[in-house]
C-alpha cells in the first residue's frame, strides 16, 4: 500500500494501492460513496475512495451495503471488481457478502480506524 489519506472534514478515505501516473486506468462505481480505479491492463487495483467513510462503516455494520452502482455496470466490469474486492489489499478495507437467493452484489466495509485515530491522521 502506497498511501492512506483521511480528510476530517469531508469524511473521505483515500487509499492508495499503487501510483496510477503513466499508467493506464479506469474507475468503478461500487455504490455512490464508493469508487475503485484499478488498471484494466493489468487488472491491479491503484486507488479506493469512500466518500462519508464513517458512516458507510457504521451502515454497512448493520446491513450489507448493497452495491447497487456496480450492479448496473457491464457484466465483464462487475466481474472484474468482485474478483479485486475478493482479493488483497482490498479485502482490508472490504468484505463481499455472499446473498443466498439474491442476484444483487452486497458488502461491508471493515473499520481500518478508530476515530482518533482518524483525527490524528487528518492533523
Amino acid at each position: 500500500m502506497k498511501a492512506i489519506h483521511y480528510d476530517t472534514e469531508g469524511d473521505i478515505l483515500s487509499v492508495t494501492f499503487a501510483e496510477s501516473e503513466g499508467q493506464s486506468h479506469a474507475g468503478v462505481e461500487l455504490t455512490d460513496n464508493i469508487v475503485l480505479y484499478y488498471n484494466p491492463k493489468t487488472q491491479q487495483p491503484l486507488k479506493l475512495i469512500i466518500v462519508s467513510y464513517q458512516a458507510m462503516v457504521q451502515a454497512s455494520a448493520h446491513t450489507p451495503l448493497t452495491l447497487d452502482t456496480l450492479s448496473r455496470a457491464p457484466a465483464p466490469i462487475q466481474a472484474l471488481a468482485m474478483t479485486l474486492l475478493r482479493r488483497a489489499p482490498l479485502t482490508a478495507f472490504f468484505q463481499v457478502i455472499e446473498q443466498p437467493g439474491s442476484s444483487s452484489l452486497a458488502g461491508r466495509l471493515r473499520e481500518i480506524f478508530a476515530p482518533s485515530t482518524l483525527q490524528m491522521a487528518s492533523v
